[in-house]
């Protein structure tokens, strides 16, 4: 169990980091909805074919499509696909610095409800993680300012939310709820109807002509690793942790976003953020370390 736990959590903590961006690359050429309607059909189409080969489908009665819809809408639909669209405004930098208020999102809504108790323990990890946030942007949280941004940087906190919601639905869980890759292929495959038909909407005569193969890689790449790898992963950690325990992993893939940074754009690796980055897998552990028994 402990192994699965541990995969779940570096394919959460890595390959989320690297969508940030796959998905700035997917949008230089392809339509926001477009790319996340097709990265979304073709990764639940991939779990439902397993699902068919290992003759574990189930029949779904309608509340259990209402209830894959909502979490459809509020996790992909309106998540994935306000984040995908924000790229095109907003750097995949700064996109994956917003997403970090997802702890903070969720942490809040779950104290509201009454779900969790805010302890010690939670309330100093998430502080230092913030705090390496803070230390690692520190020079660029002047671009909220730039209009040129602001229609994004409103998109993704309206993804943030959207997302937040939906996981502490998710954690809930249902009497009646269908398997974990049931669930996920079903969402994934309503979402991705409804991505496709609202670009078809907001550009119905756009074309695929100018469409890069770098572009297209990172949508498929996207539909592997960020969607059947990632999304499926993120599943089954909700299913066994808290969601707030869950959510800090947006800290990593910051991390992993800047590390992407140095590698492939050569941006620079300072003191500043070597000490940033130990203070953001600092929180991240004490707010997940258990005590051994």
């Amino acid at each position: 169990m402990k192994t699965k736990l541990y995969v779940a959590l570096f394919c959460v903590a890595f390959f989320w980091g690297t969508t940030f961006l796959a998905i700035r690359i997917g949008v230089e050429t392809i339509p926001p909805f477009i790319l996340a309607g097709i990265r979304n059909l073709i990764s639940g189409s991939i779990i439902f074919i397993y699902l068919i080969s290992q003759k574990k489908l189930e029949p779904i009665n309608l509340h259990q499509l209402a209830r894959a819809f909502v979490l459809a809408v509020l996790m992909i639909v309106l998540a994935n696909g306000l984040t995908t669209y924000s790229e095109k405004y907003i750097s995949s930098g700064l996109a994956s610095l917003i997403s970090t208020l997802s702890p903070f999102f969720v942490l809040l809504l779950n104290l509201a409800l009454g779900n969790e108790k805010l302890s010690f323990k939670t309330t100093i990890g998430i502080l230092l993680g913030m705090l390496g946030i803070f230390l690692i942007y520190q020079n660029s949280l002047t671009d909220l300012l730039n209009p040129e941004y602001r229609i994004g940087v409103f998109a993704l906190l309206a993804a943030v939310l959207s997302w937040s919601v939906g996981t502490i639905i998710t954690k809930k869980g249902s009497a009646n709820s269908l398997s974990m890759l049931m669930n996920v292929s079903l969402q994934m495959i309503l979402a991705g109807v409804i991505l496709t038909s609202i670009q078809f909407v907001v550009t119905p005569n756009f074309s695929t002509e100018n469409w890069t193969l770098k572009s297209i890689s990172a949508m498929i790449y996207l539909a592997l690793f960020g969607s059947v790898v990632g999304y499926v992963a993120y599943s089954y950690l909700i299913s066994q942790m808290s969601s707030t325990k869950v959510s800090v992993l947006s800290y990593v893939n910051v991390v992993v976003a800047l590390f992407l940074g140095w590698l492939i754009l050569d941006e620079l690796i300072t003191t500043r953020i070597i000490i940033a980055t130990s203070l953001i897998i600092s929180g991240v552990i004490i707010v997940n370390y258990k005590k051994s028994k």
